[in-house]
């Protein structure tokens, strides 16, 4: 008979074993995510496992490591509030090297840290966008041994300096040696009067051991994302070409140092306007006797000549400051120090104009814009200082990027034969791309605006192009030439422009947005073969109508840095880069002139252009 155990009896080595087992068990399949993850599987394939299916998975994912859900969960509205941009491990969120939907080469919009392995970056010292410094990072001590001023590069009126320190709205400039730094004169202008040079409250220049004595042992830095050699712009006044001029001086080549290639230059992070209010229509205070609730009325940000999307979508790194931050900056009373600065004035490019070109024989100007009279004063980095070919290509490749266009002319051989139309292996020919023209339009602008067309003239043209394009010419797009159109609107147009083969308008800075036209110094600098070379279609073309006996260069000399084909109409008469008539300046009875055409010879000269440059 077997023995019969008490319930308080000790537990045999089986029903330890058994239990054991369960609590095991039950542990293991309680935490499955937990205990898979262990073994290298991820929670988010459960989901559409077999263990799902019988309720031992999961119908949560969690977020990948980029905090997005798994692209199987992902919907519409993840993408719209998460967006669908491609993240890589190491790199800045939002960031990727490559766009397969966007060609461009290798011309990346700037360098923000996503070139180096996460192991180099952290042993240089470098670090993603968007990570503040440390408390200890924000102060430079240097005892009595003053940080002195590099003169990087230098012409009248675009400087690049390192190390200028700035205290009480004046910027000095440390150097023992006064005659190896250019004048201050032909570096700034007076905040009071443009035409004369800074005041010695504007800049000044001390020698190292007055600055030890003026400055004391540190100095801070302005909170800034911290890249080996942060950019901050000064420029003087705003103008519709002020990115572009920029641009050249972020790839500018430094005589004492090695040219830098387009991918490695550091993103700019400051563009300071030290005299502009941040905006134009003054603060109107609350009525003390009306609602404690009601919000002011809306204020007019001061107009910087682009658009306000512009330079968030090609320098998204960039923050803007106006007179009231640089008025913080010098409230303080502390010196801070600019590790970079590029400073524009075009009083003093107007003043140095002769010594724009150097007269060295051993200066290299091949890589400079050609001298010619009636430049306009913002060509001064072009004439007098070197750059790399491609420098535009960035800013551009930008552009396409955030309008999510495939930019064809980087194609070649073959493939870009095909795309036009020159057939495929089964003898099938793909679609056709016609030629697009682009009209910029001032007709519903106010006056004070700038040039129009008449009228007459206006509703003629756009008939006429209309007509090219039910013929399937020519596709039109006419466009409003008011900089500040809502996004949406700004969108469009620039997307028409950027893909414009003729952009064509009555004179103007409204027409300062075809620089992003194709150029073939955004195009890919590899060596072609002679027969690539043939096969390559013409650049685009800026045709800008003028009042007749009126000319001026700020669109032509941009089309002509850019490799862009220029044409400039007086009424019937046609004026190309080879017989380009003389620089008149623009009297104020013309700023509103209602401008005639020959809108027959305009359409002729479009019919034969046009499909020669279609890329």
């Amino acid at each position: 008979m077997p023995h019969i155990r008490s319930w308080a009896a000790p537990p045999t080595r089986r029903e330890v074993t058994l239990l054991l087992l369960s609590l095991t068990i039950f542990v293991l399949s309680y935490n499955l995510e937990t205990s898979l993850g262990l073994i290298g599987v991820r929670p988010q394939r459960l989901s559409t496992s077999y263990l799902a299916k019988i309720g031992l998975g999961t119908r949560d994912p969690g977020f990948d490591a980029d905090g997005r859900r798994p692209a199987q969960w992902r919907d519409e509205l993840e993408d719209l509030i998460a967006g669908d941009w491609e993240w890589r491990e190491g790199e800045v969120s939002g960031h990727a090297r490559s766009m397969s939907s966007v060609s461009g080469g290798s011309a990346m919009a700037y360098n923000f840290g996503m070139l180096r392995r996460r192991k180099r970056r952290i042993e240089k010292g470098e670090r993603e966008v968007g990570l503040s410094r440390s408390m200890k990072e924000q102060f430079i001590k240097w005892g009595k041994k003053v940080p002195h001023t590099k003169i990087v590069a230098h012409t009248p009126g675009f400087t690049i300096l390192e190390n200028v320190i700035t205290v009480n709205g004046t910027l000095f400039v440390v150097a023992n040696d006064w005659t190896k730094v250019p004048k201050l004169g032909d570096i700034a202008s007076s905040s009071q009067d443009p035409s004369r040079s800074p005041r010695v409250q504007d800049w000044h220049m001390l020698t190292a051991n007055d600055a030890s004595a003026w400055f004391g042992p540190y100095a801070a830095k302005p909170i800034s994302p911290p890249f080996p050699f942060p950019n901050t712009h000064l420029p003087h006044v705003h103008h519709p070409f002020i990115l572009f001029y920029h641009s050249r001086g972020l790839h500018i080549i430094s005589p004492s140092s090695p040219a830098l290639s387009a991918n490695t230059v550091p993103a700019p992070l400051r563009l300071i306007f030290p005299h502009v209010p941040t905006f134009s229509t003054p603060h109107i205070p609350p009525n003390p006797d009306g609602d404690v609730k009601a919000h002011p009325p809306p204020r007019d940000r001061a107009f910087l000549g682009i658009h306000p999307l512009l330079p968030k979508v090609v320098l998204p790194t960039l923050g803007m400051w106006f007179e009231e931050d640089w008025q913080d900056l010098a409230d303080m009373h502390v010196p801070f120090m600019l590790e970079r600065v590029v400073v524009v004035d075009r009083g003093a490019a107007e003043r140095g104009r002769a010594d724009w070109r150097p007269s060295s024989p051993d200066v290299d100007v091949s890589k400079r814009a050609p001298s010619e009279e009636g430049e306009p004063v913002w060509a001064a980095p072009f004439v007098g200082l070197d750059a790399p070919d491609r420098w535009w290509a960035p800013m551009r490749t930008a552009l396409l990027r955030y309008l999510r266009i495939d930019d064809g002319s980087s194609l070649s051989g073959s493939s870009a034969g095909e795309s036009r139309g020159l057939g495929s292996l089964w003898g099938k020919k793909k679609e056709v791309r016609r030629p697009i023209v682009s009209y910029v339009s001032m007709q519903e602008q106010p006056m004070g605006m700038g040039p129009r067309l008449s009228g007459d003239d206006h509703e003629r043209l756009v008939d006429g192009l209309r007509k090219l394009e039910s013929e399937g010419v020519v596709e039109v797009h006419v466009m409003n030439g008011n900089g500040t159109v809502p996004a949406l609107d700004w969108t469009e147009r620039m997307s028409a422009i950027a893909r414009s083969t003729i952009v064509i308008g009555a004179s103007g800075h409204h027409l300062a947005d075809a620089i992003f036209m194709r150029s073939p110094l955004a195009e890919s600098s590899v060596a072609s073969s002679a027969d690539e070379e043939a096969s390559r279609p013409l650049p685009p073309m800026l045709m800008e109508f003028f009042p007749p006996g009126t000319f001026v260069r700020d669109q032509q000399f941009a089309m002509q840095v850019l490799g862009i084909d220029y044409i400039a109409w007086w009424n019937d008469m046609k004026f190309t880069k080879d017989n380009l008539p003389a620089v008149t300046v623009t009297s104020p009875t013309s700023w509103d002139a209602h401008i005639p055409i020959n809108v027959e010879a305009v359409l002729h000269t479009i019919r034969e252009e046009a499909p020669r440059r279609v890329a």
